[in-house]
């Protein structure tokens, strides 16, 4: 149980907590841009050239619908820009843990090893599993230092997908515990390149080190980091052909940045979302992806040999002063100085997606936030180092783990209402499930989609359908905001046989 307290809006109380920030020893990070805000400036960084993928993890069983592999949450020390080496938890030493990769309809197992010094899981972002594999401490008791566990599931569905723990998830997946899951279908499009490309951010001191961790500042917008980086690297270069038809999987690991990402002087062609293809390609100026979200898009390299183009992610106000950060280059594509090659066509169609039929079920989801007197030490037992003055996120008035499970019936069809009651954007996410979105503060959307992830714009109402086909048991949904999630905007849907 919490203790008492006063209950303030946030927009009430963020004025005296940015004085108090000015005032508060941020843990070393003199001469860093933005110190002195709860939004930090990011740092630039040279850009160098590498391996700009991370290894895929090797298959240990022969059988041809079966993936077996191995991963062990540990501490390692990570090179995330030329001699800067910062000491994180990865999988298997890396970072991103490794790109496990399978085909819908694969059995995937999965032998985990915690050697971190405290609790961990696995939730597989997006991918339909059984609720027992789904990770989170609802369904399973996380797996202490020194133990073991093994994932077995079955993945129905292509796409790009992730993973990372569900256990005070605000610092682990900061802390470097993510990876890729790469699930391809029995037809894929013909590309020149196909890579994968997880994007994160970190927040750094001056030496280099994870700065600390304030959970009351850092909750007000998230913990969003100075250093960003592409597959665990700060400004890497990926080298491309001039010419042919590139094939990028992007993923937003991030605890709470959003990227607006753009390649000037190119045309995006999105071929998929969270669920998989789109119907059809479409060709967009640029991308938003929110904390948690996949999209998957082609890209014509044309231009001169030896040419630098730079993926940029682009100025974006979420609320609360976010909007007020520059533009921040996220990686760079280089020509070689080879004549370009054939460019393969790109793809017309995929499989019509069919729309959802009429729901029988309504809901209404309301995400409020609100600032508590004598709260420091609710949402994942934190505590706050600053005041007693900490911020609250709900849903429906209720704090999880304090919360009421909305009951649900299995094979029916519901529809949402995810109304943002808050002065700030919040990335909705829903376990176990795909759903269509059908309006954006009353705007269809224009294509019909599956997704598992979807920004509710700041006081703005987002509704979409779901049918809730043969996956019974209890699923997270949550704010993807991690530090928003651990102190309580998450709620339980329990699904339940007719």
């Amino acid at each position: 149980m919490t203790k008492p307290f006063l209950q303030l809006t946030l927009a009430t109380a963020i004025t005296a907590l940015t004085s108090a920030c000015n005032s508060h020893d941020m843990g070393n990070m003199d001469g860093m841009g933005g110190e002195a805000g709860m939004i930090p400036e990011v740092i630039e960084v040279d850009a160098s050239e590498g391996p700009f993928e991370p290894s895929a993890a090797p298959d240990l069983d022969p059988a041809p619908n079966v993936v077996e592999v191995t991963l062990e949450a540990k501490v390692s020390d990570i090179e995330i820009a030329p001699g800067r080496t910062v000491s994180m938890w990865t999988y298997n030493g890396q970072l991103p843990g490794p790109r496990i990769e399978a085909r819908a309809g694969d059995t995937v197992r999965v032998r985990f090893k915690n050697s971190l010094p405290e609790a961990t899981t696995i939730h597989w972002h997006g991918v339909r599993v059984p609720a027992a594999m789904d990770g989170v401490p609802a369904v399973q008791s996380p797996i202490a230092a020194g133990a073991e566990f093994t994932y077995e599931f079955v993945v129905p569905d292509a796409g790009t997908f992730w993973y990372h723990p569900h256990v005070r998830s605000d610092e682990q997946v900061e802390r470097g515990l993510y990876g890729a899951f790469v699930v391809r279908a029995a037809a894929e499009p013909t590309t020149t390149t196909d890579r994968t490309v997880v994007l994160d951010d970190v927040l750094v001191d001056s030496n280099w080190q994870l700065s600390d961790f304030d959970p009351m500042m850092q909750a007000m917008v998230g913990r969003q980091g100075n250093v960003i980086l592409a597959n665990g690297w700060a400004h890497p270069i990926a080298g491309v052909a001039r010419g042919g038809l590139h094939r990028f999987r992007f993923i937003n690991a991030a605890n709470a940045r959003y990227f607006r990402l753009a390649l000037p002087g190119h045309r995006l062609i999105q071929i998929g979302t969270d669920g998989g293809f789109l119907p059809a390609p479409r060709e967009v100026d640029e991308l938003l992806l929110v904390p948690g979200e996949r999209a998957d898009v082609l890209v014509v390299a044309g231009g001169e040999a030896n040419e630098t183009m730079e993926w940029t992610s682009l100025r974006y106000d979420r609320g609360h002063g976010t909007g007020d950060l520059p533009d921040a280059v996220v990686f760079q594509m280089k020509h070689g100085s080879d004549a370009p090659i054939a460019t393969p066509a790109t793809p017309s169609a995929f499989a019509p997606i069919a729309e959802l039929p009429a729901a029988t079920v309504q809901r209404e989801i309301k995400l409020e936030e609100s600032m508590a007197m004598g709260g420091g030490d609710h949402g994942g037992g934190h505590g706050s180092s600053m005041t007693d003055m900490a911020p609250v996120f709900s849903i429906n008035g209720e704090v999880f783990p304090d919360v009421t499970p909305l009951a649900a019936t299995l094979e029916t069809v519901e529809e949402w209402s995810i109304v943002n009651t808050t002065e700030m954007d919040h990335p909705f996410h829903l376990h176990g499930f795909r759903f269509q979105v059908v309006s954006v503060d009353g705007a269809a959307p224009g294509v019909v989609a599956w997704r598992d992830s979807i920004n509710i714009p700041a006081e703005k109402t987002v509704q979409f359908r779901v049918r809730l086909e043969d996956n019974p048991g209890t699923w997270m949904f949550h704010c993807h905001i991690l530090e928003h999630a651990e102190r309580g905007m998450m709620g339980e849907l329990e699904v339940a046989a007719p």
